[in-house]
């Protein structure tokens, strides 16, 4: 019988030889040190990062609690009422308290704080300073008088002006809300409102009773109710008042004179003219008693002052 033939068997694949190991050289120990120290850096910058991120979350969270709020400055409102409107409270956190927003609601909120301002105080109080803005003017609108400060924030809306306030004439008004910035039908008059009352109180003019503003470029004031000073055009208002309040401290000027002083050009020339007799717009109550003029004359407020004021009858 004849056997099938038998198919040769495969040999089996050999695996490849191995591989040589390259073993990397040693270090040497500059280089060991480098590593180290590179190590090193990065560890102490993640424990900076822990410690940090560790006391801000203290800060936040369990420290600087504000423990104690304190006010300070003079005005017409007690403490209780600065705190309220203020809206801060104890317990907060010292860091996270908004004391911008702070300081602006209570100029808002108590109009005759002109500025207020809110500090921290470490390690746990609150300080709100308060400086009172007086008032700087009063408009006649629907009735009632509205009074402004010399910033031209409305302070209140009152039955009276207020006294020794000077009376606005010649504006139109278009809104007044207490605690918020007055709104004029013309803007060119709420700036010059603004820049003359800001001279009056630098200067120190006082009292005045009216001013009037019915001709920008002819601005008058009544001074004590028996001097009107003509300003002319709306410039250098300071230097015209400090013209008329230096011939005051001369005694040029005495306290029973009445008249028209025109210092329109007093900033330009160092002149001023004094005329007796006030003009006919200004209230019959402050009418001279005589009716004497005296000749207009030039005066300087310096040393070699030549003013002419009126002579005493």
């Amino acid at each position: 019988m004849r056997r099938p033939a038998q198919q040769p068997r495969s040999r089996p694949k050999q695996a490849p030889p191995p591989k040589p190991v390259r073993r990397r050289p040693p270090l040497s120990a500059a280089e060991r040190r480098r590593r180290r120290r590179r190590r090193m850096f990065f560890f102490y910058i993640f424990l900076f990062l822990a410690v940090i991120g560790t006391a801000v979350t203290l800060s936040l969270t369990v420290l600087f609690r504000v423990e104690r709020i304190e006010v300070r400055g003079e005005s017409r409102y007690s403490a209780e009422q600065i705190m309220q409107a203020s809206g801060l409270e104890t317990g907060g956190n010292l860091f996270l308290t908004d004391t911008g927003a702070a300081a602006a609601a209570i100029e808002k909120a108590l109009p005759y704080i002109g500025e207020a301002k809110v500090s921290r105080v470490l390690p746990s109080e609150l300080s709100i300073s308060v400086q009172e803005e007086p008032a700087a003017s009063a408009i006649l609108w629907e009735g009632q008088y509205v009074v402004l400060g010399a910033s031209g924030k409305v302070l209140e809306l009152a039955s009276a002006a207020p006294e020794n306030c000077p009376v606005i004439k010649g504006v139109v008004m278009q809104q007044a809300e207490p605690g918020s910035a007055a709104a004029f039908a013309d803007e060119e008059a709420s700036t010059v409102l603004q820049r003359l009352t800001s001279a009056l109180s630098a200067v120190g003019v006082s009292p005045v009773s009216e001013i009037d503003l019915t001709d920008l470029y002819r601005v008058s004031v009544l001074y004590d109710g028996r001097i009107s000073l003509q300003l002319g055009a709306p410039t250098n208002y300071e230097e015209k008042l400090r013209f008329f309040t230096a011939l005051l401290e001369q005694g040029r000027i005495s306290e029973t004179d009445s008249g028209t002083f025109d210092l329109s050009l007093a900033a330009e020339t160092n002149h001023g003219y004094f005329e007796e007799g006030l003009p006919s717009s200004a209230p019959a109550s402050f009418a001279p008693a005589s009716s004497d003029t005296v000749s207009p004359g030039s005066a300087s407020s310096g040393g070699d002052s030549s003013a002419a004021a009126p002579a005493a009858g």
